[in-house]
This record gives structure tokens, sequence and C-alpha cells, in this order.
């Protein structure tokens, strides 16, 4: 499921601001990677969004806003100027340059000069940024709370659009065997001079036609399948992968009904929750 939610804190360096964003995915993924000063908290920023969010792809943005008076987090990462310096210094000897390297060019990448809180106010930060993501967590959560109530809307909408073909179904198949009944009683009447075809081999023949098309069973297991379906829809807790798996069975009973049918019908109801149940399976991936 998708969503946004951003949270803030302040601490005694600053602010830190936290983004979160889920994209629709099968299974849990966290495609981040929290800064260096927040390494120590990592794990535990990485079970508080996993228990909070089941399904999705989720990724995390960091933002700090640094008081002014905060010049002491300002530091030079030494080991990197001096590998940049050894990098342009060789560039220089190989294309026979006469350009002197400034310090312009050094400072110009962005990772030479760095923030970092001093080590007095880790905890601070730890606690402000632990506060952030709760903020942006709930924010995310609500988006994804109003996405899931357009889901369910959507999926009991299509639910309930195959217990009325499922009716249909229902009444159309009594009528597919009084039709074969007649269709045979015509043609054996117009037969019968030449090959004296008696009333009970009509009737055998109509109760065989009657056994080859029964989807009794079939429409039972639906309307089981389709309850379960409706009543998990209404389940507190990660009820997408179940969703998804009665959706199958309610594939497969479908499909055996239309493999069992002849009536033009009664195909046409088939091929219609054929296609709503392709659609559910669809969504459902998206659901928590």
């Amino acid at each position: 499921m998708t969503g946004f939610g951003k949270g803030k804190a302040a601490y005694a360096g600053g602010n830190i601001q936290i983004e979160l964003k889920t994209f629709n995915h099968k299974y849990f993924e966290a495609g981040y990677k929290l800064p260096d000063n927040l390494q120590e908290i990592e794990t535990q920023v990485k079970n508080t969004l996993k228990n909070q969010i089941c399904r999705g792809k989720l990724y995390l943005w960091v933002h700090y806003e640094q008081l002014q008076d905060n010049s002491n987090d300002i530091i030079i990462d030494q080991k990197k100027l001096k590998r940049y310096y050894k990098l342009l210094n060789d560039i220089k000897k190989q294309l026979h340059l006469k350009d002197e390297i400034s310090l312009a060019q050094l400072t110009a990448y962005s990772d030479i000069i760095v923030t970092k809180p001093a080590k007095e106010n880790k905890k601070a930060l730890f606690k402000a940024a632990n506060m952030a993501i709760s903020r942006a967590l709930a924010a995310l959560i609500g988006m994804r709370k109003k996405e899931g109530l357009a889901l369910y809307k959507d999926l009991n909408t299509r639910a309930q659009t195959i217990e009325k073909s499922l009716q249909k179904i229902s009444v159309y198949l009594p009528e597919e065997i009084k039709g074969f009944r007649v269709k045979l009683n015509k043609k054996a009447k117009e037969c019968a001079d030449k090959n004296g075809i008696k009333k009970e081999r009509i009737e055998a023949e109509v109760a065989l036609f009657a056994k080859s098309c029964d989807i009794a069973e079939e429409i039972t297991r639906l309307k089981s399948h389709l309850a379960n379906f409706k009543s998990s829809l209404k389940s507190a807790g990660e009820v997408g992968k179940v969703l998804d798996f009665i959706a199958q069975e309610i594939q497969r009973e479908i499909n055996t009904i239309g493999a069992k049918s002849s009536d033009f019908r009664i195909a046409k109801e088939v091929i219609k929750v054929k296609g709503e149940v392709e659609k559910i399976r669809e969504q459902v991936q998206n659901v928590e």
C-alpha cells in the first residue's frame, strides 16, 4: 500500500525531520540506509518500522536543521580530503596540467565538510530521531488506512457482484436442464417412427445430462468462500495473504462451473466472475 508520512522533533543540536514513503509490494522491504550518526539505532528503527508495516516497499529520508551557534558540530573529513587531493594531484600529473589545486575545488565535494552531533548530544539525537519516526509512522499509517478503506469498498463491491452472478447461475442451471429435456423430446418425437425411442430412454439421457452439469457442490463452496472473503475483509491484522488464497479458491470453483455448463447465460456470468476475481487478486496484493 502506498503512503507518506513526515515527523519532526527537536534536540540539543537543532531539529531532525524524518520522511517515510511506502509503495505497493508483496512483502515488507526497507530500501534505505541511515546516516552515520544514527547507525547505532538502525536495528531498533528497522524493528519499529517492521512491527507497524507488514507489506510495502519502504523508503526513509533524514533531514537536519542545525542551530546557527552549533559550529562545533561542523567537521572536516580528513581522510576523504586527503584522498580527493591525491586523486586530483594524480590527474594533474597524468594530464601535465599546471593549474594549482585550490581549496575551493576540494570543498566542492559535499562529503568533505560534514555535520556531526557532538558526543554529548547523541542521546538527545537518538531520542529525537525515534520521536520523529513515531510521528512520521503515525502520519503514514493514517494515509494507508484511508487507502485501505477505499480498497475495502472496492473488494466488497466485487464480492457482491460475484454473489449476484452466482444467484443468476443457480436460476439458469435448472432452466438449462429443462431446455435439454425439451430439445431431446422434440428430437425423439421426430425420430420416434424410425427408432421407437422410449420415454424411459429420454429420461435416462436427461438424468445423465443433469449429472454431467451438476454444479450444486461448486455453488455451495463458492458461497462459503464468498462469506469467508467478506468476513476476512472486516478482520484486523494481516489479511492480504488470506484474501489472496480465498480468491484462488473462488477462481478454482468458477472454472469448474464454466467447464461443466454449456448454457450461454451461465458462460456469460462465469466470464464476469472471472474478471472480478482477476481484479480482486490484483488488489489484494496491496492489502496488508
